[in-house]
């Protein structure tokens, strides 16, 4: 697969799917997490809110697009994450990321994730 040089809202759904693929394939608690909570018809009308969701979040910080609206943190309290499920997430997302993007553009995204997965886990009590 050709990697991406430039980050675009349309590449950036295209990861999103990749890496909830990935997720959906893995048995791990993170796995269980999402099976749970959106099932695991990555096609279904609920997972393509989330999907969309995130495509906005993530354009949001990559491009500046305003479509994103929500509280990311807010949407985490209840789904009983722990602090071994965060280097799990953060793997796989790397790897996604790795997958998708060249190194210069994959940067802006784990670099983000980093901060964001620290957050969370202060944030959260973990």
């Amino acid at each position: 697969m050709v990697k991406y040089n430039t980050i675009t809202k349309e590449n950036i759904n295209e990861m999103v799917l990749k890496f909830y693929s990935r997720i959906l394939a893995e048995d791990t608690d993170v796995s269980k997490v999402f099976k749970a909570r959106l099932g695991e018809d990555l096609t279904s009308p609920v997972w393509k809110k989330h999907t969309d969701l995130l495509t906005n979040f993530w354009s949001m910080i990559a491009l500046q697009d305003p479509a994103y609206q929500g509280n990311p943190m807010m949407a985490h309290f209840d789904m009983g994450l722990t602090k071994e499920m965060f280097p799990i997430w953060i793997k796989l997302f790397f790897e996604t990321i790795d997958s998708v993007y060249e190194e210069d553009q994959g940067i802006i995204f784990k670099s983000r994730a980093e901060n964001i997965a620290t957050n969370f886990m202060r944030n959260l009590g973990l």
